[in-house]
C-alpha cells in the first residue's frame, strides 16, 4: 500500500522508456513529500541558518581602487605583475543532485523490471521533485555512457537526464567514489544528493563517496534490489541469462544459500552504517513493488 495521499507506481520493463520517464513529472510533488525536501523550509530560522549560502570563487580581475585588499589574488598578481582581486559569487543551497547507477549489475531483473529501470525512474522522480520546488538539478550516470548534467534549471536538466537514460548508450563503468567526487565539486554547498544504486562497490569506496557528498550537503541513499537478491526462491535449479550466456542457479545447495545470505547481510550492514551518520538517510526499494510505498518505509536494521 502507498501512504495516504500518495500515488501508486510500479516500474516495468527491461529498458527505461523516455515517455514513461517524462510522464513521471505528474508525481513530482508526491516525490518531494516522500523525500522530505521541504523539511528545512518548515523547520524555521535555526535550520535555515545551518544551511545559509556561502561564497565560492568565480574569477580574478585587475585590482580597482576601493577593492577590499583582503581579496587580492596574490598568485595571479605574482604571475602577471599586476594586482588582481578575487571575485566571489553566492553559493546556492537549493541544488538537488542525483547519481544514478546504470552499470552492468543493474541490468538484471526477475520481476516486473530490471533494477536499471527502477533506478532510472527513481532518478527521474528526484529530478521532477526538484522541479516542483523550483530548485536546480544536476545528475551523473554511472554507466550508460557516463552522462553528466551540470546543475541548472530543473525542467531542462531532468528532460536531458530522461533522454540519456532512455538512450542507454554504452560506456565505461565509472566507480561510485569517482562520481561522488565530481558531484561534490559541481554542486553548491548545502545541496541534497540522491544516490540510486545496488551499491556493489567495496566498503572503502562507498565510504569515500558518502564522506565526499556529506561534506558538501545532505545525502539520501536509495538501495535498489531484485526480489531474487532480497530472498532466494525455494530450493531448485533456476536458469538465468544475460542474452548471451546462460547459467543455472541451484538454490538447493546449502553453500549457495549461505553465501547469498552473507553477501546480502554485508551489503545491508554497510548501508546501515552509512545511514547512521548525521546528514544521511537510506531507503530500500525492491523491483516489482510500489515505489512510493517503498520510499515511505523506514530503513531499519535487519
Amino acid at each position: 500500500m502507498s501512504p495516504a495521499g500518495a500515488p501508486r507506481h510500479v516500474p516495468r520493463g527491461v529498458r527505461p522508456a523516455l515517455d514513461a520517464l517524462l510522464g513521471l513529472r505528474r508525481y513530482g510533488a508526491a516525490m518531494r513529500r516522500l523525500l522530505d525536501l521541504d523539511a528545512e523550509r518548515r523547520a524555521g530560522p535555526r535550520a535555515a541558518s545551518a544551511r545559509s549560502p556561502g561564497m565560492e570563487y568565480a574569477e580574478s580581475r585587475i585590482y580597482s581602487p576601493g577593492d577590499d585588499v583582503r581579496r587580492i589574488d596574490w598568485r595571479v598578481t605574482a604571475r602577471t605583475g599586476r594586482p588582481h582581486t578575487k571575485l566571489y559569487r553566492l553559493e546556492r543551497g537549493d541544488d538537488l543532485y542525483c547519481i544514478v547507477d546504470q552499470r552492468a549489475p543493474m541490468r538484471f531483473g526477475t520481476r516486473a523490471a530490471f533494477k536499471s529501470v527502477v533506478a532510472a525512474e527513481l532518478a527521474a522522480l528526484a529530478g521532477w521533485a526538484a522541479a516542483e520546488g523550483g530548485e536546480r538539478f544536476g545528475a551523473l550516470v554511472a554507466g550508460a555512457g557516463g552522462t553528466a548534467i551540470r546543475p541548472g534549471a530543473a525542467e531542462g536538466s531532468v528532460s536531458a537526464l530522461c533522454a540519456a537514460l532512455a538512450a542507454q548508450a554504452n560506456g565505461e563503468d565509472a566507480l561510485l567514489d569517482a562520481l561522488a567526487a565530481r558531484a561534490a565539486a559541481e554542486a553548491a554547498r548545502g545541496a541534497r544528493f540522491v544516490v540510486v544504486s545496488d551499491f556493489p562497490d567495496e566498503e572503502d569506496a562507498l565510504e569515500r563517496a558518502a564522506a565526499r557528498l556529506r561534506a558538501r550537503g545532505e545525502l539520501i541513499l536509495v538501495w535498489v534490489l531484485d526480489p531474487l537478491e532480497a530472498r532466494l526462491p525455494p530450493p531448485g535449479r533456476y536458469p538465468l541469462t544475460d542474452g548471451r550466456e546462460h547459467l543455472l542457479l541451484d538454490t538447493g545447495r546449502a553453500g549457495v544459500r549461505a553465501a547469498h545470505a552473507r553477501s546480502l547481510a554485508a551489503r545491508r550492514a554497510r548501508l546501515e552504517r552509512l545511514a547512521a551518520q548525521p546528514g544521511t538517510r537510506c531507503h530500500a526499494v525492491c523491483a516489482g513493488e510500489d515505489l512510493f510505498a517503498a520510499l515511505a518505509r523506514p530503513f531499519t536494521p535487519s
